[in-house]
């Protein structure tokens, strides 16, 4: 089973390490970031928080555009580790993680202090989170950190080819943006012969109304990492 990944490399550590043996990994990001143009905006939302407020950080990215604004008061959810070691280099306090580094479970155990919860991230960030937090009754508040572009970079040519070939592969997806940037480089129709692995209900709901209910797609949780490859 060769295995395509459609995250940046930084962020596939430890899934390559697991998958190393005995499946072949490919990786092909299928997004790109890039910084705001203008940050004042981010500037300000982050300089109006205060030590009763939530900053919540959902990608090392964040982390970044945040660190560059300046100093924040607030204490920071990070959505995973990676997210979370990212926010401490920068000097960012750190005070929560989720059981599961997903949005939706940073949402539903998120502890209440009373203040603002203010969402940096992605201008193509999903509305589950948020509207979780509204929903336990959070006053919420977005910005946008970085801009996310969907664009397969790397040896597209020979993922195309190696779908094309009918040997058995498995793509992982993360986000919605990483099924439009693979599909905007490789047909649908090739797509569709591997074996879909997603994460998150959001994303499934991407790749299925891309390739249709005939496709192999199924959820994974973090915790089954190890078995992206099955």
């Amino acid at each position: 089973m060769t295995v395509i990944l459609t995250r940046e490399g930084d962020d596939n550590a430890t899934l390559v390490a697991r998958l190393q043996d005995p499946a072949e990994v490919i990786e092909l990001p299928c997004v790109r970031v890039e910084p705001l143009e203008h940050t004042r905006a981010l500037a300000e939302a982050l300089a109006a928080l205060r030590e009763e407020d939530w900053l919540v950080l959902t990608s090392r990215h964040g982390a970044d555009a945040v660190a560059a604004c300046g100093p924040v008061r607030a204490p920071v959810a990070a959505v995973g580790s990676a997210t979370a070691n990212r926010s401490r280099a920068h000097g960012l306090r750190v005070e929560f993680q989720p059981t599961q580094p997903t949005g939706e479970r940073l949402a539903r155990e998120l502890p209440e202090r009373g203040g603002v919860t203010l969402l940096a991230r992605s201008d193509r960030a999903l509305p589950d989170l948020p509207a979780i937090l509204r929903g336990r009754g959070f006053a919420v508040r977005e910005i946008v950190a970085y801009r996310t572009i969907p664009d397969a970079q790397g040896d597209v040519a020979r993922v195309r080819a190696l779908l094309a070939s009918r040997e058995p592969v498995a793509i992982v997806f993360h986000s919605p943006s990483a099924v439009v940037g693979m599909l905007a480089a490789i047909e649908a129709s090739l797509v569709a012969r591997a074996t879909i692995r997603v994460f998150g209900r959001s994303t499934l709901r991407a790749i299925r109304d891309a390739l249709g209910a005939a496709a192999d797609v199924s959820v994974i949780k973090e915790e089954d990492l190890h078995d992206a490859h099955r």
